[in-house]
């Protein structure tokens, strides 16, 4: 019986609006093509925008051996970011509204110009850099609905916005362009104490890697990165799932920090 994509994205949304526990994908709504998966997050996409605000970029996925160990998953897949869900530096969030919170530590890019769709030659590293506009440190709000990770698949995590729940971004650093985005040292910490520490070279070797990796898929599926865009390249930290009432802070050298408090219900 043929996937209904209506069906798994209206799922999906019920889903999301009840904050429902997701520990494993329902067999009904499983499937192996890739292709079909990217459509389903299309179609959830649209029930996002309604309440989320409009895409504004996207996030890489599985990118780095600290992912791929957490999850048992081999990537990259991509996800969208909604307007209403990006952050700036310092934020509070309650625990209330979350199924269960994890953070990422990324390096955040911007896109300073529309990137044509790849023609004769993919995009590389050097290729796809000329199109980078800054560069700042930053978490992934992930939400994976208490997802059960010995039971993962890579297709329900693309359908399912690829667990974005949010993207929270440093304040700008003039000064990026100088660093070694290859070769950075980055960590998250709890309340001040540090839990887990990760290198940016982990992501594809580079974040400009990753970033070269989204563009040459989205042309795949007929869309493109547009000016004022910004993109999660990955993260080079397995996630840390935020105790509630805690303050999650990320910092990568050179690129400054973030601060994430987990408020607890009122």
């Amino acid at each position: 019986m043929a996937l209904s994509i209506a069906k798994v994205a209206n799922w999906l949304h019920q889903v999301d609006k009840a904050r429902a526990v997701v520990g494993w994908w329902p067999a009904q709504f499983a499937t192996d093509d890739e292709r079909l998966a990217y459509k389903v997050q299309d179609a959830f996409l649209k029930k996002q925008v309604v309440k989320q605000g409009p895409l504004v970029g996207y996030k890489i996925a599985l990118t780095s051996p600290q992912i791929f160990e957490q999850t048992g998953l081999r990537g990259p897949a991509y996800g969208p970011i909604r307007k209403k869900r990006v952050f700036e530096h310092k934020t509070t969030v309650r625990a209330d509204r979350w199924t269960r919170l994890g953070v990422e530590l990324e390096i955040i890019l911007t896109v300073n110009a529309d990137v044509p769709k790849p023609r004769a030659m993919p995009y590389d590293k050097d290729s796809i850099a000329p199109f980078v506009g800054s560069a700042r440190a930053g978490f992934e709000l992930i939400e994976d609905r208490g997802a059960d990770y010995s039971r993962l698949a890579v297709n329900p995590l693309i359908m399912d916005a690829g667990w974005n729940g949010g993207s929270l971004l440093a304040r700008p650093n003039k000064d990026w362009a100088k660093l070694d985005l290859g070769n950075l040292k980055g960590s998250i910490s709890f309340d001040g104490k540090v839990v887990r520490e990760g290198h940016s070279g982990d992501v594809l070797g580079h974040c400009y890697n990753a970033l070269a990796w989204l563009a040459n898929k989205l042309g795949d599926h007929g869309k493109t990165l547009k000016k004022g865009m910004i993109v999660s390249s990955g993260s080079m930290v397995a996630c840390q799932f935020v105790p509630p009432g805690s303050t999650a802070t990320g910092r990568i050298e050179g690129l400054g920090e973030v601060s994430l408090k987990y408020e607890l219900p009122r």
